[in-house]
């Protein structure tokens, strides 16, 4: 799988509610643009007029914890996830290059979380988070900050990096707090493996969601080994602790977001649990919960169940190239962006 997302389109089924319900947001955020947002303040982990739920179609008020917003017109068929910071086509082009490192996001993206994540665990409070709209891009993202059009992107001393993997990394290079990468030599080439896995995770975990009526033990067969795969590593430090390489660190950041939405997926569309019989992941699971960091970017379980079952109905995966051939899912990684 590659470590950027390029876009993200998810089909609508959500409840909303009219502005006239809610005559405190009439002016809450300024009207300038059929989208409401709290442009231009670009603030850091908002926590104005807390909400519930996500994402809408038309110009509807919907909202999600901690977030309210106004979503512009959508396709009939599909909408995006919608952030009310998020920066779409008629948004203005925020400062740039100005001496302000920003990480450009997507709240919706696994592999941005991945950067967000560590940006909130090692306290790096001087990095401006700017979470841009998948679906709806502004065009001053591809042609002024990042001409590869992807998220997650880091402005950093003038010029723009991408690639969430390679921004882990350079996190720990370039700036403080807590190290996320693994210092001790065995630990670096245990990190090194277990990264490259989370392709054919992806692959095989992809394609068993999208087998047709298939019964838990036809998924199993699927998916069972890359997990197998993993309660295997998580036990190789169980020692130490719960995290794959005993502490939390880089390599929890990397899987997180993909095994969140495969478990959460399975769980509640195929009525399979991928923590049967692997305690070492259950535990995992549960420890992953404890960290800060990682909840303040969680997605409401419930708004993630709802988007892969519109993909599903979609037949998104086969319809992107991400399952190709049921046969050597667990075999052969493939590119999702």
């Amino acid at each position: 799988m590659a470590s950027c997302c390029v876009s993200c389109v998810i089909p609508v089924s959500t409840t909303t509610f009219s502005i006239a319900n809610n005559p405190r947001m009439i002016c809450s955020f300024p009207a300038v643009h059929p989208v409401i947002r709290p442009y231009p303040q670009l603030l850091r982990n908002s926590n104005s007029f807390q909400g519930q739920s996500t994402y809408c179609l038309n110009s509807q008020l919907v909202h999600r914890k901690g977030y309210f917003s106004v979503c512009s017109m959508a396709p009939a068929a599909v909408a995006s996830f919608v952030n009310s910071q998020d920066l779409d086509s008629k948004s203005e082009c925020p400062p740039l290059f100005d001496g302000t490192t920003r990480l450009y996001y997507s709240a919706l993206c696994p592999y941005a979380q991945r950067v967000w994540i560590a940006q909130k665990y090692k306290g790096l409070d001087e990095i401006e988070c700017v979470p841009i709209s998948l679906s709806d891009k502004p065009a001053w993202y591809k042609e002024k900050v990042y001409p590869v059009g992807k998220v997650p992107a880091l402005e950093h001393k003038g010029k723009v990096k991408g690639e969430s993997l390679d921004l882990l990394e350079y996190l720990d290079q370039e700036f403080g707090g807590p190290t996320i990468g693994p210092t001790e030599e065995d630990k670096k080439q245990a990190a090194a493996e277990l990264v490259k896995y989370i392709d054919t995770l992806g692959k095989a975990g992809y394609t068993a969601l999208s087998l047709k009526d298939a019964a838990p033990a036809d998924i199993d067969k699927t998916v069972g080994p890359a997990f197998d795969y993993v309660e295997n590593a998580l036990g190789k430090y169980a020692n130490e602790g719960p995290f794959f390489l005993g502490k939390f660190g880089l390599v929890d950041i990397a899987y997180v977001p993909f095994i969140e939405r495969l478990e959460i997926a399975f769980s509640g569309l195929k009525n399979y649990d991928v923590t049967a019989g692997r305690p070492n992941l259950a535990k995992w699971l549960k420890a992953m919960d404890t960290v800060d960091a990682y909840n303040e970017t969680k997605l409401e379980r419930s708004v993630l169940l709802d988007i892969y079952k519109r993909m599903l109905e979609m037949d998104y995966f086969r319809k992107v190239g991400i399952v190709t051939d049921e046969k050597k899912a667990a075999a052969t990684p493939v590119a999702t962006n």
